[in-house]
């Protein structure tokens, strides 16, 4: 863990008491050094999203990704086995896979033809026999560890990582309760955004309710989606939940034409936020699984992808007008927001703002939400 040198203070005004808090100061959202004590202690060192099993399907199957700079790719084997590999050869460094395929029987390195087997162990290096003391079993592509909960995989890349139920211990119980038969899912459709924006400002502007009912004529109707009488929320650690009954039908800012048969069992609006940057998210009416990442680039930028999830991998006419509205107005919007609000933070008349919490830390309203999110952040940062 890299610990933030003494000489830089981003929280004069940021208390422990989220109802007196201010924000933290600026350059907290755009600090290339702060950035890289992140990805370091925030993003190498917790669980975070990467797709869904139904994606590497059949044995030979795989998918890259990045984790903030990190290549790393899913392989389910030929034993059926899914794990998880940093995509790098083990001798001179030459990236293995790039997008998503089939594999028939072993990864060929494209630099020097080293070749493993689908669990990552080393097979053949050309020339080998003819190298003292060379020993294959000591090559092995280096693991990443990996969970899956209904049927998403998630994965950390400390090697020294708790397991996903003792670094989050209700996340996955959380996540079962609203979306039970996740594991039929298939992936269905994304939406990529690219954001000239923090991170964290990506995740703030996600996690407060205050701007909703402000904001913009698609925020404006964001506040019917939910019926606010029943807005509830709870915050434990890593996780932050919001549920609620849905909006009535002709409120809603999109067409529905009955009732949602995905998770029948409940038809409301419901979000589980895992620390740091993920949200699993089910719709009124709408028979899809969201999944909001907020990956971040760089200090100033962040790869959103809005990713839907529905059983056959198919999106129905009921569920279309959400997921265009969603994508269409509701997106634009926001990303608007929080690249002004980014601008913003580079102004010299910048300052901390006073977060709106009320006394109780009860309201809709309530932005001691963020107060919990950067409370965990600095907590990583500082170390």
């Amino acid at each position: 863990m890299i610990k933030m040198p003494a000489n830089i203070d981003f929280t004069s005004n940021f208390t422990d008491d989220p109802t007196q808090s201010f924000t933290p100061d600026a350059e907290y959202y755009f600090s290339t050094d702060i950035f890289e004590i992140e990805r370091r202690n925030i993003f190498y060192r917790n669980w975070v999203y990467f797709c869904h099993e139904s994606q590497v399907e059949k044995p030979g199957d795989y998918l890259v990704g990045d984790v903030v700079g990190q290549s790393i790719y899913v392989l389910r084997g030929n034993d059926g086995v899914v794990r998880a590999f940093f995509n790098v050869c083990r001798h001179r460094s030459h990236q293995l896979l790039s997008g998503n395929g089939n594999l028939k029987s072993v990864i060929r390195c494209p630099y020097h033809s080293w070749t493993y087997d689908l669990e990552g162990n080393l097979r053949n290096a050309p020339k080998c026999d003819d190298v003292k003391n060379f020993d294959k079993e000591s090559f092995s592509i280096s693991a990443v560890s990996m969970e899956t909960v209904g049927g998403f995989i998630l994965v950390n890349l400390d090697a020294n990582a708790q397991s996903l139920d003792e670094a989050a211990p209700s996340f996955r119980e959380r996540f079962l309760a609203m979306a039970p038969e996740s594991t039929k899912l298939h992936h269905a459709k994304s939406q990529e955004f690219e954001i000239n924006a923090n991170w964290k400002v990506i995740v703030e502007n996600f996690l407060e309710n205050y701007h909703s009912f402000y904001s913009g004529p698609a925020h404006a109707k964001l506040s019917d989606v939910i019926d606010q009488s029943s807005y509830q929320w709870d915050i434990s650690d890593k996780i932050v939940q919001f549920t609620g009954k849905g909006g009535a039908p002709d409120k809603l800012p999109y067409a529905t034409a009955g009732p949602r048969t995905l998770f029948g069992q409940d038809e409301g609006f419901n979000i589980v936020f895992l620390w740091p940057n993920t949200a699993f998210i089910t719709l009124p009416g709408a028979n899809v699984l969201l999944v909001f990442l907020m990956n971040p680039t760089s200090s100033e930028t962040t790869h959103e992808p809005l990713l839907y999830f529905t059983f056959d991998g198919e999106i129905d006419a009921q569920t279309r007008s959400a997921v265009d509205w969603f994508n269409d107005k509701l997106g634009p919007e926001d990303v608007e927001l929080c690249e002004s609000v980014q601008r913003g933070l580079h102004s010299l008349g910048c300052r901390p703002g006073r977060l709106m919490v009320d006394p109780d830390c009860s309201k809709e309203w309530s932005e001691h939400f963020l107060h919990h999110f950067n409370s965990l952040n600095i907590a990583a940062i500082k170390g």
